[in-house]
């Protein structure tokens, strides 16, 4: 089954009928983003967020060291078409399976578009680069980034800091 959203020009691709709307939010197995050279940064994190709303995606021009912050000069627009800043010409498609690492995604994304990724979780009203969790699979940060994002967060990590 797949989905085809013309104006952004990707799709996601779910199989085995996946889908299961009797809950609060469906989940999808198996989803993979198909990327073209028109695709846009903005809309690729749109929809990264809109199937894990506690996690977000930034673009770089090189990936970050292991365990590792990426450098914030290194930041590319979310107004850019990736084939401009990466290296591909053709359809890719990103493995989005909740069970993959986020080192595992950050990975593939940058090996098959020659684009950098880093995902941040969402800790209440804060993001946080997850470099040092990347073993971490991408299920287990979004959930992580919703309990974070339920709780009072904010006060916890300020007495951890000392602030």
């Amino acid at each position: 089954m797949s989905f085809f959203t013309h104006k952004w020009l990707f799709t996601f691709v779910a199989t085995k009928a996946d889908f299961i709307v009797n809950r609060p939010s469906f989940k999808i197995k198996n989803m993979k983003l198909q990327i073209n050279k028109e695709t846009r940064i903005r809309d690729v994190q749109k929809k990264f967020t809109e199937v894990y709303p506690f996690l977000k995606i930034e673009f770089y021009k090189k990936p970050h060291a292991e365990k590792k912050l990426s450098s914030i000069s290194d930041r590319i627009s979310s107004e850019e078409v990736l084939s401009k800043v990466g290296n591909f010409t053709k359809f890719e498609n990103i493995n989005l399976n909740k069970r993959r690492t986020v080192a595992e995604f950050e990975s593939e994304f940058y090996k098959k578009t020659g684009v950098a990724i880093q995902v941040s979780r969402r800790a209440g009203n804060i993001w946080i680069e997850t470099s040092i969790t990347d073993d971490r699979t991408l299920g287990m940060q979004n959930k992580q980034g919703k309990i974070a994002s339920s709780t009072n967060v904010d006060f916890l990590m300020e007495e951890d800091i000392g602030s």
